[in-house]
Parts: structure tokens; sequence; C-alpha cells
């Protein structure tokens, strides 16, 4: 991805938030489209065990955006698809203050994407980079500001496709919840014995410590395969939630 002239770090008006569009649970379908099997194949199983700090109520949504915006998709047959690299159901943890963010798409969209970060209860984001265009398969934000996230505080993180810049309403957008989590006695024993980044992505999974895990996985085709077994294992609690109330 090309960036912009800079990165925006300053608050700004709650008005650049406006996302009014239809919300729906987002789809892993794209997972499997052309431009990112290519990296799904060359992994067959999961690289890490991720285990969950607890499942509920779904913590991802997506906007749909308006007619007239996929006519820039590669794709024009196609909706633009946005898929967050993060778990569905519930807010994922990280012990960072300044994690890595990723996400895939579907089609390369010549539209600005803005990526940004909310503390909870808070309007103004705490962070803000944008990018000339969406690029087809996996992206990512590296924070780089002053201000990063607070231990024991949650926020939401967003990336919109720019549909319309005057009515923002229109844009195509996938947010979900991230929290920072204190580095517990037992993780950090844990890292001081991984022999490299792969022991590290498996401590951190196993701990419940998602975002740290997929940041240390040294592939994108790792990490599609992490999100896709992830989604597989939410599917599965769906549907036995489902049957124990039937």
């Amino acid at each position: 991805m090309k960036r912009f002239s800079k990165t925006i770090t300053a608050s700004l008006g709650a008005a650049t938030l406006v996302l009014g569009q239809a919300l729906l649970t987002t789809s892993p379908a794209l997972l499997r489209r052309a431009e990112t099997a290519q990296w799904v194949a060359s992994a067959n199983a999961s690289p890490i065990t991720y285990v969950p700090p607890n499942r509920g109520r779904p913590q991802q949504t997506q906007g749909t955006g308006s007619r007239g915006c996929e006519a820039l998709n590669d794709d024009k047959n196609s909706p633009i698809e946005i898929t967050l690299v993060a778990p569905r159901d519930h807010t994922a943890y990280t012990v960072s203050e300044r994690p890595v963010f990723y996400w895939v798409a579907g089609h390369t969209v010549n539209r600005p994407v803005e990526f940004t970060l909310v503390e909870e209860g808070n309007p103004n984001p705490i962070y803000v980079q944008e990018f000339e265009r969406l690029e087809a398969g996996m992206n990512h934000v590296e924070m780089n500001s002053e201000q990063g996230l607070e231990v024991g505080k949650t926020y939401r993180w967003t990336v919109s496709v720019i549909c319309n810049a005057r009515r923002r309403s229109a844009d195509v957008f996938a947010q979900g919840w991230i929290e920072r989590v204190p580095v517990s006695e037992e993780l950090q024993a844990q890292l001081d014995q991984a022999t490299g980044p792969e022991d590290m992505a498996q401590v951190y999974g196993e701990s419940s410590i998602w975002f740290d895990s997929i940041a240390h996985l040294s592939s994108d085709s790792d990490r599609l395969e992490a999100l896709e077994e992830e989604l597989d294992n939410s599917r599965i609690a769906e549907r036995d939630e489902a049957t124990l109330n039937d």
C-alpha cells in the first residue's frame, strides 16, 4: 500500500466516524478467493493453538456501503469485502502498547482507506492512518504514535474504504475490538523460555493473547490459517450453543 503524505494522530471530530450503514457479521468467504488462496494452500493446519478467553456476542461488524463504490473494484461484479484478522465473537487481547493490526481484502479498490483506533467511550480517535487505496490480500498497520494502548482499556479499530468523502455514511468498513492486558508472571516466564518467534507465538496463543501471537508468526499464510481455524472454532461454538438452547 502507498501511504498518504502523513499519519494523522491528532484528535478528530466524531463526525469522521459516522458509520451509519447496515451491519452484518464478518464473513470469512474471501479467505478462499484467488488472491489469498495461494497463501492458505501452503499450510495444512493452524501454526498456533489459540485458547480464547471466552466466547460471547459477535465482536466484529461490517458496513456494506452504497451502490457505485463497487464499480471501482478490480472485480466489478463482486462486493468490496474486508476481513479483520481477529476473532469475531470476543474482544481480542494484546499485551503490546502499540500492536500490529492485520486485515484481508478480497480485491484491490481504487479508493482511499482509513484506519482508526478509538478508545471505548471516547469518540475522538487516538490514532488514524490513511492509505491511497485498498490492496488485495493481506494488509497491516503498525502504530507510530506517542500515545499507545493502556492496560485495562478496550478500543475499537476500524478499516474503512471511503467511497464518498462528502458522505462518510457510504463507507465500506469492518471493525473489531481489542483490549490491552498486563503480562502475568506466568506468561513472562514462558516467554523467557521461548526459543524464537514461533515459540513466542504459541505461548501467546495458549495464553489467549491473540494480537501478539499473530504478530510473531513468520508469514501471512500462517496468519490466514490461524484466522480460519479460529473462525471455524467460533462457528462450532455457536452451533453447540444453539443446540443446548433448543
